[in-house]
């Protein structure tokens, strides 16, 4: 079924053409875990024409290595075909195309002329083939390649870089959450060829995004890291939107023994441009579709739908101690209360948020770094909505991307936070923004605070107080 308003709250940006993404037609090499997150992202910004080229089948296990699209698909398929069934599901206003074929040599010319050539392998002698021909017919072609650590991607537009072979990269795992991240800048950059949004808005050549340095906007590789453990962690989502289901799917994924997810939302037809989980959810509480989703993913991991809202009524933390809070609501007021419940309860806290164009993490762990009122003053909105007795939430512009790429960085500095073996976690602002060059790196201060909060009555008669001096 074509929903008509599936793309609502992306034509609210202004400079918006939907008709030029439909028009398009990109060509996606490989069907790993880069592809996927690459695929999903493509699929619901809307390029309507896509065509998966890959000549692997499906293993047991894929789902577990980040090809969550494969998760429903029987041992022994093709990939690319695979790919194919269930890019029509999540957008069905899509013509997508699987091919079962490795392409070389002359069977390159079975790609022809399309807008975009996207090699997702870390296959060096792939994207060769596909530089050299992309080059004899002036395609646009992204080269994309992931290890453990670090990925990045180069952007060919008429200037084609011998770096853009990423020889590094070559026959190593593709990690899931940087795949999910790199995969979202890829949608942003491709969307920014098809249809700038103003004179500035252009595509960069390079983007690289690293573990391995306190640089993350870099390819620096200064110190190692371990896959941690995670099975015995158990994490609290708050907010299954747009980045509740890129942080609960990534967050599965990564190993997150049991994860909570909270909302007391219904899936809304408008949400699936971005909402990348609930493509057959529209009506369903969000918080019981993510959850019956993540079970089919990650049916190993101790997943539980909580239908309704953290407020001064929850008792949530009297029955539950979380090794780590996810934030990912979409208003301060709702993050004063998330950072009264961590600070109260001395639990590290990730928050993320979002614009059309640019996202945020910060990190809050108790006696190291600073809590979301020191940093972002977030108990006066909360004062603010409290003296006005109300919550009205106007529609706002938003899209995959975004949320994508800030649910990522979320989940990655998350695992920081839990394991001392995957380095350290931020302190400053951790920022993306695809207005600046770089696209990404601190802002704010890196200070500790030492906070605490009294019960929950008396606190918020401390909010209270904040309005009325105001």
């Amino acid at each position: 079924m074509i929903i008509e308003d599936r793309y609502n709250r992306q034509e609210l940006i202004k400079g918006w053409d939907q008709s030029k993404l439909h028009k398009t037609r990109a060509v996606v090499i490989g069907a790993g875990t880069l592809a996927n997150f690459t695929l999903a992202s493509l699929a619901c910004l809307g390029v309507g024409n896509i065509e998966i080229y890959d000549n692997s089948l499906t293993q047991s296990g894929d789902s577990l290595r980040g090809e969550f699209l494969l998760s429903e698909s029987g041992i022994g398929s093709p990939k690319s075909l695979e790919l194919e069934k269930r890019l029509k599901q999540i957008n069905p206003s899509l013509r997508v195309k699987g091919v079962n074929l490795k392409l070389s040599g002359p069977l390159l010319a079975i790609v022809g002329n399309p807008d975009f050539i996207i090699d997702t392998t870390n296959n060096p002698l792939s994207k060769k083939d596909f530089i050299l021909y992309a080059k004899s017919k002036q395609i646009k072609f992204i080269s994309a390649s992931a290890d453990f650590g670090r990925v990045e991607f180069y952007f060919s537009n008429g200037k084609y870089f011998k770096d853009s072979l990423l020889t590094d990269y070559s026959s190593k795992l593709q990690s899931v959450s940087l795949c999910s991240l790199i995969g979202g800048m890829i949608s942003e950059e491709l969307r920014k060829s098809v249809m700038p949004l103003d004179n500035n808005d252009i595509p960069v050549n390079h983007i690289a995004y690293t573990l391995l340095s306190e640089e993350r906007f870099s390819n620096k590789k200064e110190y190692e890291i371990v896959k941690p453990d995670l099975k015995n962690k158990k994490a609290l989502i708050v907010g299954c939107g747009a980045l509740g289901n890129f942080c609960s799917l990534l967050s599965s994924l990564e190993g997150i023994g049991s994860i909570d997810l909270m909302d007391p939302d219904v899936v809304e037809s408008t949400n699936l441009n971005r909402q990348i989980l609930f493509y057959r959810s529209v009506g369903k509480p969000k918080a019981i579709a993510l959850e019956e989703e993540i079970k089919m993913i990650t049916p190993s991991v101790n997943t539980r739908a909580i239908k309704d809202k953290l407020d001064e009524n929850s008792k949530y933390f009297d029955e539950n101690t979380p090794d780590i809070i996810f934030d990912c609501v979409d208003n301060m007021a709702s993050r004063a209360i998330i950072n009264y419940y961590s600070v109260r309860n001395k639990i590290p806290l990730v928050s993320a948020g979002t614009g059309p164009r640019s996202g945020q993490v910060i990190v809050y762990i108790p006696g190291k770094t600073e809590c979301l009122e020191c940093k972002l003053g977030v108990e006066k909105s909360l004062s603010e909505q409290r003296k006005s007795n109300s919550c009205l939430h106007t529609s706002d512009p938003s899209v995959i991307m975004t949320n994508q790429i800030t649910a990522s960085m979320q989940v990655l500095e998350g695992i920081k936070v839990l394991s001392d073996s995957y380095g350290d976690p931020l302190k400053s602002v951790l920022k993306y923004d695809s207005q600046i060059p770089i696209r990404g790196g601190y802002v704010g201060t890196d200070g500790i605070c030492a906070c605490e909060k009294p019960d929950i009555q008396s606190w918020l008669k401390e909010v209270d107080s904040k309005s009325q001096s105001a």
